[in-house]
């Protein structure tokens, strides 16, 4: 049976899973209290889930795991986890770490692919995506870039160009004056806690993005990319640059 199949064909497996927390183990008694279901009942759906990856077990106690994280936060609309594209990926990133309201529309999209990149490729096409833009450039990094402002002058007094970088990047004199830099460059800046910056990338326009997010030991990914030019993928990724943004301030 279809994994999404299986678990919305029965009220106890969703009471389960909606008890349960990503970071937080309980033990099968815990949880049989929680959902008022047998024990026998509750450690039976347990270990059905545990074998399918929707929780995982940490000694004596259950938690979700990403997969089952997700599964329950859009169970009411997520379509068959069989051969989706994305799984792999949610397998590997802290995707829990999106808000709610912006993580139930998590991978509707029809057109993206994946993109593995090194840092320093990455940072080299800042300039060029940034001149590729025609209306507006976002990008979120928890550190500061260094951009040779005379090579896009002429673009940043053209078009709104946006950074958002992690608050903890500006411990260095260097990173400060990168910032100031820009600031005097007409390129608006915002600030926000790393700990609040779960997800990093660039939106070009409303026409493409490349985003990644922090992987499983908490580290920002930057070697694996999602990319599309699908029009939903673009809006959610401008949904997360704004939510960071309204929650970012000034330098």
């Amino acid at each position: 049976m279809k994994l999404y199949g299986y678990l919305v064909s029965s009220k106890n497996r969703i009471k389960i899973l909606k008890s349960m927390s990503i970071d937080a183990p309980q033990r099968s008694k815990d949880i049989a209290s929680k959902t008022d279901l047998s024990w026998q009942t509750t450690s039976a759906e347990l270990n059905n889930l545990l074998k399918m990856g929707v929780v995982s077990k940490i000694g004596t106690g259950y938690v979700l795991t990403e997969k089952g994280f997700f599964l329950i936060t859009r169970i009411s609309s997520l379509p068959s986890f069989d051969n989706w594209v994305l799984e792999d990926f949610v397998a590997h990133h802290q995707i829990h770490r999106i808000p709610p309201m912006i993580l139930k529309d998590f991978g509707v999209w029809e057109h993206v692919s994946f993109k593995r990149m090194i840092p320093t490729d990455y940072l080299a096409t800042e300039r060029d995506a940034l001149l590729a833009c025609k209306h507006q450039y976002r990008a979120i990094t928890p550190n500061v870039i260094k951009i040779d402002l005379s090579l896009i002058k002429d673009k940043i007094n053209e078009i709104p160009v946006k950074f958002i970088y992690a608050k903890q990047s500006l411990a260095s004199d260097d990173s400060r004056s990168y910032i100031e830099e820009q600031i005097d460059h007409n390129i608006q800046i915002r600030l926000v806690d790393s700990g609040q910056m779960y997800m990093h990338g660039r939106i070009i326009d409303a026409h493409e993005a490349q985003i990644s997010f922090l992987d499983k030991e908490g580290a920002f990914d930057f070697t694996n990319y999602i990319v599309g030019i699908d029009e939903e993928f673009v809006f959610w990724c401008r949904r997360n640059f704004h939510y960071l943004w309204e929650q970012g301030v000034p330098y």
